[in-house]
């Protein structure tokens, strides 16, 4: 099938290099799978930054700060994941599961500026049992520069059980663990907020805020943000 009114024909993406141009882009047509256009009052917008970074919101929405991977022509923000069918001086089709979503250049300077509030002091108090529940991450950002990503390695979710017979706390899962094979278990949660684990590699995860609705841990490279999601 083809999408005449922009352009493009159902079928391999365009060629793409290692990273994307620093811009700032706005989402202006929205297409089903059928590539049927539909209306849309969540417009996403997206800056491409210098170093594999990225800002990326819906509109009136949180914005999510992180590194980018691109991979041949997968995009992933990691709170979202796109598919580049094409990219111009000034339009850009992206596409995931629910269909397709074009952008052009955004020279606007208007945009509303939301920022995401600063982090709460860690209570000194926070015991495991405050942290019981399934968590699920809603954005990743780095720590420090990191040139390569491994998806092994990258926390998708972190479910906290309490004090069990088995000695275990909780279980840690990779972005490409089955949901009943997590990588790590959470094997002891110290007095410096570190939740110490145990699996296949060994890994500290340090617990900087557990309050109001929202888990924040740290590694080395990355910080995580969960959420429980019902």
């Amino acid at each position: 099938m083809i999408l005449t009114s922009i352009g493009i024909v159902h079928g391999k993406p365009s060629p793409l290099s290692h990273t994307l141009t620093p811009n700032r882009w706005r989402e202006v047509k929205r297409f089903d799978n059928d590539s049927v256009s539909i209306p849309f009052l969540d417009t996403m917008f997206i800056t491409i930054k210098r170093k594999d970074s990225f800002q990326y919101h819906n509109k009136d929405a949180f914005i999510y700060n992180g590194i980018y991977i691109l991979d041949g022509k997968d995009l992933d923000f990691g709170y979202a994941k796109f598919t580049i069918m094409f990219k111009k001086q000034t339009s850009m089709l992206l596409r995931d599961g629910k269909g397709y979503y074009l952008f052009n250049i955004d020279s606007s300077d208007t945009l509303k500026t939301i920022v995401l509030p600063k982090d709460e002091k860690i209570d000194s108090n926070l015991t495991i049992d405050n942290m019981i529940g399934k968590w699920s991450f809603y954005k990743r950002t780095a720590v420090k520069q990191v040139s390569t990503f491994d998806h092994s390695q990258m926390i998708k979710t972190v479910l906290i059980t309490g004090k069990s017979s088995s000695g275990k706390l909780g279980f840690v899962f990779s972005d490409l663990d089955k949901t009943d094979d997590p990588s790590w278990s959470i094997v002891r949660f110290n007095k410096n907020m570190t939740l110490e684990c145990e699996g296949k590699s060994k890994r500290i995860l340090t617990v900087t805020k557990c309050q109001g609705g929202e888990l924040i841990l740290e590694d080395e490279e990355l910080r995580y943000f969960f959420k429980q999601f019902r």
